[in-house]
């Protein structure tokens, strides 16, 4: 068991931090949610059945942690209405990278402005590339809602882009 949990453990190590870094958008709270995520799934792993890929168990213990994390610790990462929006001082830095920072830091805005569910369907499609299916056993909904909500998602995701990188101004 412990061979086939340091297996799953260097397998997903990443993605599970990169997924709760994405929600939160802070190291240290990452470290701890990954943490525990790997406790749950340590402690579980002679309990999977094999239904879905481990990528995706895993990832639906990575989201239950997260969920009941703000749950209980902080409600405001479900509407992300906290974030800081300041541009921070880049006078000596060349131009394409100041519009770089800058755009990656509208692409963090946006997407940390969408509802968790919307956040979570497009980094899960988007940066983790898993299928309609795994995303559906992920968010226990179904495949057809999953395309819906990623639909939905990018329409939103899209008009508030447009609306940032259209209100920043040009150096």
């Amino acid at each position: 068991m412990k061979a086939k949990f340091e297996q799953v453990y260097n397998e997903l190590k990443n993605t599970i931090y990169n997924y709760l870094y994405y929600m939160v958008k802070d190291e240290q709270l990452s470290q701890d949610l990954s943490q525990e995520t790997f406790l749950k799934i340590y402690l579980n792993l002679s309990k999977f059945r094999g239904d879905s890929s481990i990528k995706t168990w895993s990832l639906v213990i990575a989201r239950n942690v997260f969920l009941n994390y703000i749950r209980k610790k902080n409600p405001s990462l479900v509407e992300e209405k906290y974030m800081d929006l300041s541009i921070t001082n880049n006078d000596n830095m060349p131009e394409d990278i100041v519009i770089k920072k800058e755009n990656s830091e509208i692409i963090k805005r946006v997407l940390f402005s969408l509802k968790e569910e919307d956040r979570t369907v497009l980094i899960l499609r988007d940066h983790e590339n898993l299928s309609y299916s795994e995303i559906g056993q992920i968010m226990k909904i179904s495949e057809v809602v999953v395309k819906s909500r990623i639909f939905r998602a990018r329409g939103k995701y899209k008009e508030q882009y447009l609306k940032l990188s259209n209100s920043v101004e040009v150096i």
